[in-house]
């Protein structure tokens, strides 16, 4: 190999290294951009109710559904308990708000998840009640 043949090669291998790596942190944050993109269509939704005490609080609620469960996340921000009415509506309707609800008191402060057995409704919305009864 000749010595311009040699250092065009070594060239080119410095040029494409440069730009895969020049690209790695567009990579990255499209990676991000899609991943949050694929959570979206997960069917993922939130929800939240804002807290008495202390003020600019909130109680935050997510859920997923799956073939005949509904798993309600929650993460209380609030210094005392919250009660929430969750609304779950008939799956395919679209008119239609068949609407079956559930109560759901959590802890203050606290996360976790609760399991709901729900297999032709999912979960819609979530209101603030005073209390479950």
């Amino acid at each position: 190999m000749t010595r311009t043949k040699l250092a065009s090669v070594l060239l080119g291998t410095a040029a494409a290294a440069a730009l895969l790596l020049s690209s790695a942190p567009a990579s990255a944050a499209s990676t991000a951009t899609k991943a949050g993109a694929a959570s979206a269509r997960a069917g993922i939704e939130r929800d939240s109710v804002s807290c008495s005490k202390p003020k600019g609080k909130w109680a935050n609620y997510s859920w997923g559904e799956g073939n005949t469960t509904a798993t309600i996340y929650f993460n209380n921000h609030c210094s005392h308990k919250v009660s929430v009415k969750i609304m779950f509506v008939r799956k395919g309707s679209v008119g239609d708000k068949a609407a079956k609800y559930r109560c759901m008191t959590v802890n203050g402060n606290t996360k976790g998840k609760k399991k709901f057995y729900a297999a032709a409704y999912k979960p819609y919305s979530v209101t603030r009640v005073a209390r479950c009864s």
